[in-house]
């Protein structure tokens, strides 16, 4: 019966295993994992009093001695391990080494955590083990705020607390601040931000997008509408809707944040003219975005903000809008300056279908700021004179302006009315309103370029930022059940296995 120990002591190994797997993947010692177990322990002391002898012996030995001490440098090195763990738990640090940042938070994002000065509580109702992907989502986001707390609930656990909440589907996450509260069904960065800015911010600003001069419709799906821009700017918690000049009271009210005039076809009549003046002397916001066939009365109301709005079509040469299908009058923009619309810009590109210049004056009005945001390469022309039916165009330095060109500039101007009132009237003057349309919205930077002016108009500067992407979801989602099957199989299992080969060819070489 002795020359059988060795394989009853290494059954019974195997068995006490088998057992430890079963009750880990099963989560509870059922009646299998119990049997294994006494059957493991009952082998394994059986291999003890058959060797009993030389166990004795094999402890007393210089060899013995040599492994207490190995033993030893393991538990040193385990007790390392630990003490590295927890202060990494203390003090986490985390980096994310995509070349896309796939992993990161968006600027908007971290800026908005960041700015937090109220508790937000987030509550995920997933089924047990499913909450992979947004438990993810929200370590990132406790990272950046202590003010952001959340956990995650099993509706069948608890279908008192999901019926509070009205829960109807799994994978609802509930985001509530104070008094307010917004339910999303998709665990993305995007979804999650927006909540998050709803639920925060107080009072709901108004945008209104003016009618009646031909401007695109954001309430247009097709290409050239501006639906998907005015999906974004809701998302943000602003309330949208539509003015027709002509039709409101003398005065434009100071609940509005601001004003859009997207690609109007037809002259800003003289009383539009003075309600509009009157608003941005009270410190009013508007956005213009222009097109090379707006009317005259534009280019004439934008030379009192110092903006000199182009009679030309800007030509761009530059080899980059060559890689995108681009034509010389579809000019590619690579060049931006120092301002908070296009912080972070470095290395993105924006489009612009047609476009006109808006250079600031050389003579600016007394008291008015003129940024030129967004230019042109050297490459570039303002054409004035009309493309030929063969497309052909050549600059002619008698009546042509020289790039750089500017496509999108602002102003501002303190607010002379009320007396004394520290406002600031702003206008963004872009030479292209294609950029926000449905058809080249969510070409590159565009939509961040247009979202950061309407933001920072709205005197919303914690919301100019580059935002949230939503990038394809790559990870491979498993169950409790086989996350831990994994661990056994691949991170138990198979060294054990390793291990016990290498004292098998160790102990046939010594022999």
């Amino acid at each position: 019966m002795k020359k059988y120990a060795n394989w009853i002591g290494l059954a019974g190994l195997v068995v006490i295993l088998a057992g430890l797997v079963t009750y880990s993947i099963n989560g509870t010692i059922n009646t299998l994992a119990t049997i294994f177990l006494i059957i493991g322990v009952l082998l394994l002391a059986g291999y003890v009093i058959l060797r009993f002898q030389e166990i004795k012996s094999g402890l007393s030995s210089r060899s013995a001695r040599f492994g207490s001490n190995a033993a030893l440098m393991v538990v040193f090195l385990i007790g390392i391990l630990i003490v590295v763990n927890i202060l990494g738990n203390r003090f986490s640090w985390r980096a994310d080494l995509t070349a896309a940042k796939m992993f990161s938070l968006a600027e908007q994002t971290r800026k908005v955590l960041q700015n937090l000065d109220k508790d937000v509580n987030v509550i995920g109702f997933f089924k047990s083990g499913e909450e992979g992907q947004a438990e993810e989502f929200m370590i990132e986001y406790s990272h950046y705020s202590p003010r952001f707390k959340y956990e995650f609930i099993d509706p069948d656990k608890q279908p008192g607390l999901a019926k509070k909440y009205d829960i109807k589907t799994y994978g609802t996450i509930v985001i509530e601040c104070e008094d307010k509260q917004e339910k999303i069904n998709t665990a993305s960065e995007q979804e999650i931000t927006n909540a998050l800015i709803k639920v925060t911010r107080e009072g709901v600003k108004r945008i209104l997008f003016t009618t009646g001069h031909g401007e695109k419709d954001y309430e247009n799906t097709e290409q050239n509408g501006l639906s998907t821009a005015k999906e974004a700017i809701a998302e943000l918690n602003y309330d949208i809707d539509k003015v027709f000049l002509v039709q409101e009271p003398d005065t434009i009210p100071d609940n509005v944040a601001l004003i859009v005039i997207a690609g109007p076809t037809t002259d800003l009549l003289q009383p539009e003219r003075n309600k509009l003046d009157d608003y941005l002397k009270r410190g009013g916001k508007l956005l213009l975005m222009l097109e090379p066939e707006s009317p005259q009365s534009y280019v004439d109301f934008m030379k009192e903000w110092g903006v000199d709005v182009g009679n030309d079509l800007i030509i761009e040469t530059s080899p980059i809008g060559q890689l995108f299908g681009a034509g010389p009058i579809m000019p590619i923009v690579t060049n931006y300056q120092d301002h908070p619309i296009v912080e972070g810009f470095s290395g993105t590109m924006t489009l612009y279908a047609q476009a006109r210049s808006v250079n600031k004056l050389d003579e600016t009005p007394t008291g008015v700021t003129v940024t030129e945001v967004a230019k042109t390469s050297n490459n570039s022309w303002g054409e004035t004179s009309s493309i030929g039916a063969d497309g052909q165009v050549g600059f002619d330095p008698a009546f042509d302006n020289q790039g750089p060109l500017s496509v999108v500039t602002i102003a501002e101007k303190s607010a002379s009315e009320p007396a004394g009132s520290d406002k600031k009237g702003r206008i963004a003057v872009f030479g292209d309103s294609d950029i926000a349309t449905n058809a080249y919205f969510n070409f590159q930077a565009n939509g961040n370029l247009f979202l950061n002016t309407v933001n920072w108009l709205a005197e919303e500067e914690d919301l100019v930022s580059i935002r949230p992407r939503d990038p394809e979801d790559r990870r491979l989602s498993l169950t409790a059940k086989q996350s831990k099957m994994m661990l056994w199989f691949g991170v138990i299992l198979l060294p054990l296995a390793i291990f016990a080969f290498g004292i098998y060819v160790y102990r046939q070489r010594n022999k």
